[in-house]
């Protein structure tokens, strides 16, 4: 017998390998179901697989066998930090912080704008409380981040001390503070103060991975082509076009685009788990912009 040898009365019972039973009617090895002695797996879920078995854990978690229980994953200590100014890790997940004077909205994205959060003001000049952020709300706080652009090169010869100094001057204040993507964001602007070169909205990626692969839009709203958006060095602002406005108000909709080719998603989905990217390229982003001119 390969696997151990069982001397019975009138014969012998070959033995089976770590995994596998002895069927008790056929001398052959048929797989042992572990998941069902119990718990195996303690608070994690047991998965049976032919002679063996396998514990697993919710997304943002990782089974810990000495415990046997499953254990939050911090994904801001990963060396392939996930976000590109900022992280707070989160019971299961974690959370990007933005830049400050911008507002994390939706999943994965930081929003700024001209007096964006200071007193707005809704269409036909009253103050409208309920869109407007009280400066209480922004908060900003060092985290084990930095900004995307102005990191220092370290020289190999700096000592630990001034490594450790270069560390605590290159921390970036973090805004962690956020904006509802289903509340509509209002400006109001007097015709005569802004032009084509006035950034009315700023959008930028707070997930590293949409960087570079990322686009927002103007998905409805913009017919007479008043507005644009365009990017420059990874901001994507809002603005007008040399087309004269006329006074009005204007509700533009605004949405993301993800650039990943599709080869390039079976790529990162085979790499890493099935649910990998619906944490690391967020959602896509679907907000609505009033602007009031006068």
């Amino acid at each position: 017998c390969q696997h151990g040898c069982q001397n019975i009365i009138g014969g012998y019972r070959c033995g089976c390998p770590p995994g596998f039973l002895q069927h008790y009617q056929w001398n052959q090895c048929v797989d042992e179901n572990e998941c069902l002695g119990g718990h195996v797996c303690g608070g994690a879920s047991c998965h049976n697989t032919l002679g063996s078995f396998k514990c697993s854990c919710p997304t943002g978690f990782q089974y810990e066998q000495f415990s046997g229980a499953c254990q939050d994953v911090n994904e801001c200590g990963s060396s392939q930090m996930p976000c590109s100014y900022g992280c707070s890790n989160t019971e299961g997940g974690y959370v990007c912080g933005c830049p400050p004077d911008y507002l994390r909205v939706g999943q994965g994205h930081c929003m700024t704008g001209a007096g964006f959060g200071r007193g707005q003001e809704s269409p036909g000049g009253e103050e409208d409380d309920d869109n407007a952020l009280s400066p209480e709300a922004c908060y900003d706080c060092k985290i084990n981040g930095y900004p995307k652009r102005g990191r220092k090169r370290r020289s190999a010869n700096e000592t630990a001390s001034n490594d450790d100094e270069n560390e605590s001057q290159m921390e970036a204040p973090v805004n962690f503070a956020s904006w509802d993507s289903e509340r509509i964001v209002a400006f109001t602007f007097n015709i005569s103060d802004i032009n084509s070169k006035d950034r009315i909205l700023e959008l930028t990626p707070a997930l590293s991975t949409l960087t570079n692969h990322n686009r927002y839009v103007i998905d409805s709203g913009n017919e007479e082509g008043f507005f644009k958006i365009n990017k420059k060095e990874g901001v994507s602002y809002l603005h007008l076009t040399k087309k004269k406005p006329m006074s009005g108000n204007y509700t533009l909709r605004i949405v993301s685009i993800p650039l990943y080719k599709q080869t390039e998603l079976i790529l990162l989905e085979d790499k890493h788990e099935k649910d990998y990217l619906s944490g690391e390229i967020g959602d896509i982003l679907k907000m609505k912009i009033q602007i009031f001119l006068h």
